[in-house]
C-alpha cells in the first residue's frame, strides 16, 4: 500500500510538473473612471509564490503600463488586487498577471492571466450650475443638473480638509414641464477653508468626483472718516482811535468854534 501511495504521489508531482500550475483572475467588464478597479484571483501555486498583477492601458502600440502590485500567495490561495482609476480616459484597458522573478514558470492552460475590461468615463454628465469656488459664507451649494435621469435619486458622498466626512446623502432629482434633466440642489455647511471632493453616483453607478475650493472672503477693514475740523481765524479788530483822543479833538473844535463868535 505504501508503494500504491508513493507512485501515486509521484504521478501527481509528474503532472503538475507537465501541466502547470493555475492561476485565474477575474473582475468587471466595465468601470466608471475614478472608481476602483478591483481584481480577484485563485490559484494552485504553493505558499509563498509571488506573481506581479500588472495593468495597463490598451493602445495601438506597445500598452502603457500604469500600476504593478506584487501578490504572494498565502494560505487561501485567494487574492485581491485593487487599482485607482482617478484621471483614467475612457478607453480600453488590461490586467496581467507576470512571473518577473521566474520568468519560465509553467502556467496550466486552464489558468486566466488575462482581464481585458473597459474605463467609462461618465463625469461629464454632471452638469453645474456654480461654481468650484465658493466662499466660505456660501459653501457648500451643491447645484446642477444630469441630463436625461428625470426624476430620480442620485448619491452623494463628500470628503474635506481636516478629516471631514459627510455620510452619504441621498439627494432627490426634480424636473420642468416637458424636460427629462434632472435638477439637483443641497446645501452642505463646512467651518473649514479648503478642498472638498463630492461624489456622485446615480441609479447605474458611480458618475465622477467634482472638487470644490472653499475660501475664507477677504474682509476690509473698516475705516472710520473724521470730519474735518475748521478752526475759526480771530477775527483782527480795526484799530480805534483812543477815546481819550477823541474826547481832546471835540475839545478843541469846540474852543476855536467859540473864539471866532467872540470876535464877531
Amino acid at each position: 500500500m505504501k508503494k500504491i501511495g508513493l507512485f501515486i504521489l509521484i504521478i501527481s508531482l509528474l503532472v503538475v510538473g507537465v501541466q502547470g500550475y493555475v492561476v485565474t483572475i477575474d473582475g468587471p467588464a466595465n468601470v466608471q473612471a475614478g472608481a476602483p478597479l478591483v481584481i480577484t484571483g485563485e490559484t494552485t501555486f504553493p505558499v509563498g509564490t509571488q506573481m506581479d498583477v500588472v495593468f495597463y492601458k490598451v493602445q495601438s502600440t506597445t500598452p502603457a503600463e500604469l500600476e504593478r502590485k506584487i501578490v504572494v500567495v498565502d494560505d487561501t490561495k485567494s487574492f485581491i488586487v485593487p487599482f485607482n482609476t482617478n484621471g483614467l480616459l475612457a478607453g480600453q484597458y488590461k490586467v496581467e498577471v507576470q512571473f518577473p522573478a521566474n520568468p519560465g514558470t509553467t502556467v496550466s492552460s486552464g489558468s486566466t492571466t488575462v482581464k481585458i475590461l473597459n474605463i467609462v468615463d461618465r463625469s461629464g454628465e454632471i452638469h453645474l450650475t456654480v461654481s468650484k469656488d465658493q466662499a466660505m459664507n456660501e459653501a457648500l451649494l451643491l447645484e446642477g443638473y444630469i441630463p436625461g435621469i428625470a426624476i430620480s435619486t442620485i448619491n452623494i458622498k463628500i470628503t474635506g480638509p481636516k478629516g471631514f466626512v459627510v455620510p452619504p446623502l441621498d439627494i432627490r432629482t426634480t424636473t420642468l414641464p416637458g424636460k427629462t434633466d434632472g435638477m439637483f440642489s443641497k446645501k452642505v455647511t463646512v467651518t473649514d477653508p479648503g478642498n472638498y471632493y463630492v461624489s456622485f453616483s446615480d441609479p447605474k453607478g458611480y458618475i465622477g468626483t467634482i472638487k470644490f475650493s472653499v475660501y475664507e472672503p477677504e474682509t476690509t477693514p473698516l475705516v472710520t472718516t473724521q470730519p474735518e475740523t475748521t478752526v475759526p481765524v480771530s477775527e483782527t479788530p480795526s484799530p480805534k482811535a483812543p477815546l481819550s483822543g477823541m474826547v481832546l479833538v471835540a475839545g478843541l473844535l469846540a474852543a476855536g468854534a467859540v473864539a471866532v463868535m467872540t470876535r464877531k
